[in-house]
């Protein structure tokens, strides 16, 4: 795969998959195949080399526990294999190091005519893979 905006997205959604299902994968996978991709992962350097590496050994290691299409950088998972995209909405959250394409949408938008006072700040998720709190964007 190269290294254009196409791929890039490629990637963005196989860490949002790591990330939405970290627990489970990081189980079925297993520490030794586990441990290194996924800090490379985590730490590294989304433009290099060296974090696409270790975001696809942790889809063939996906893939060999079992999981059809691993992380999703092949087109081989059946309809239903991998999680449908968000339904399109103004506010979410997305991921505050930009290494994954995770949006999770805000379930509690104040309409505007009925702000209350004082406006309750949202409590944001937090980000599994920096262990940050995820960015507010939108309206």
């Amino acid at each position: 795969m190269g290294d254009g905006a196409k791929a890039r997205r490629v990637y963005e959604e196989a860490v949002e998959y790591l990330c939405r299902n970290l627990d489970a994968l990081r189980e079925l996978i297993g520490p030794a195949l586990w441990e290194a991709p996924f800090a490379a992962v985590r730490d590294g350097d989304p433009a290099s080399d060296d974090w696409r590496a270790a975001v696809r050994a942790l889809h063939e290691a996906a893939e060999a526990a079992g999981i059809p299409g691993g992380l999703g950088l092949s087109a081989t998972m059946g309809v239903g294999g991998w999680p449908s995209g968000p339904t399109p909405r103004s506010v979410g959250w997305v991921c505050p190091t930009g290494r994954c394409a995770r949006v999770d949408l805000r379930e509690d938008p104040v309409p505007p005519t009925a702000v209350p006072d004082p406006v309750p700040v949202p409590v944001p998720p937090a980000c599994v893979l920096a262990g940050r709190p995820m960015r507010l964007v939108g309206d």
